[in-house]
């Protein structure tokens, strides 16, 4: 009796993932996802190719074994939250402005399968966009860079993309859900993306990498593999290890653990400009590790909350 009842609630758990796809094709979600990704990439791969052979005179192209790597580390910031918010936006409150949700929840399932079918198919949503793009980029980087380094990261990369756009569909999921509303599903995350842009600029500006920073959702604090007091002669690299870098954070965690992040700070004296100091450092390790768990308790948290609105509005529609 159990097994019998556990092959019914996977077969309808599957009947709920192909309507949600079916849902998502019909709203032609994927297939703008798919194009928009598409478009950037194809101008990321060649817009060096372009910019040579239009110089005045024409450039001979150069390979870079790098460009796969640093493809994926420049996706951040505004991509990643568009990405995840055209995801997620309207997966429940879609349903309600169209009225389709009346027959889904009439189904013989629990309230809980159909809000976890929503989720999985977000999040197979994404991983297959990421996927998509960054297996382009490596394959039309190498055709056209030559030969790259470190691909065995790539799954990593698609690994924390998708992790880290995950933390801006789960806000634009909670908002929907609690609204019902696609436009302010939409509104409220890009007013709380850029709120987090104004606070975290602000924050970095009069303090630096404050341990504040480690914490958001976004860009997060910078760190730099130059030491602070060297920070005005440009030495070093820069990295965002918020929840938007992660996907940068857990490719270097695996290609240079050891190696020391410097966070700097801004102190201020009565005369004469503001000076850097060294507030903290970590590892690519400790910071990848870090920057994982806390856009996984983000996602988690989210969810949770938009799960428990989903009930309860079921509950009230009903």
């Amino acid at each position: 009796m159990a097994q019998k009842k556990r092959a019914g609630t996977l077969a309808a758990f599957i009947a709920l993932l192909y309507y949600e796809f079916l849902w998502n094709i019909r709203k032609k979600k994927i297939i703008t996802i798919f194009i928009i990704i598409f478009a950037i990439a194809t101008v990321q791969l060649a817009f060096t190719p372009i910019a040579d052979a239009i110089a005045n005179p024409p450039q001979a192209l150069q390979a870079n074994s790098t460009f796969v790597f640093a493809g994926i580390e420049a996706l951040t910031g505004i991509f990643l939250f568009l990405v995840g918010v055209a995801t997620t936006m309207n997966t429940v409150s879609g349903e309600f402005e169209s009225g389709t949700i009346v027959p889904l929840l009439t189904k013989p399932v629990s309230k809980t399968l159909v809000f976890a079918a929503k989720i999985v198919a977000s999040v197979i949503t994404l991983l297959a966009a990421y996927s998509f793009l960054v297996g382009y980029i490596a394959i039309g980087g190498t055709l056209i860079y030559g030969p790259q380094d470190n691909l065995n990261l790539v799954p990593l990369g698609i690994l924390g993309l998708t992790i880290g756009s995950m933390v801006w569909a789960s806000v634009a999921l909670t908002l929907g859900t609690l609204s019902k509303n696609s436009v302010l599903a939409a509104l409220g995350s890009f007013g709380f993306y850029i709120g987090l842009l104004i606070g975290g600029t602000l924050i970095a500006a009069q303090l630096g990498a404050s341990t504040v920073l480690f914490y958001a959702p976004g860009m997060g604090a910078t760190g730099t593999t130059a030491a602070c007091a060297g920070l005005e002669r440009g030495g070093g690299q820069t990295f965002s290890t918020g929840t938007d870098g992660l996907a940068s954070m857990l490719m270097r965690w695996v290609l240079n653990p050891g190696q020391v992040l410097n966070f700097c700070g801004f102190q201020f004296r009565a005369s004469g400009n503001p000076t850097t100091t060294l507030l903290a450092s970590d590892t690519f390790a400790n910071v990848a590790f870090r920057d994982l768990w806390v856009s996984l308790v983000y996602v988690a948290g989210l969810l949770l909350l938009s799960w428990f609105a989903f009930r309860r509005s079921q509950i009230v529609e009903s």
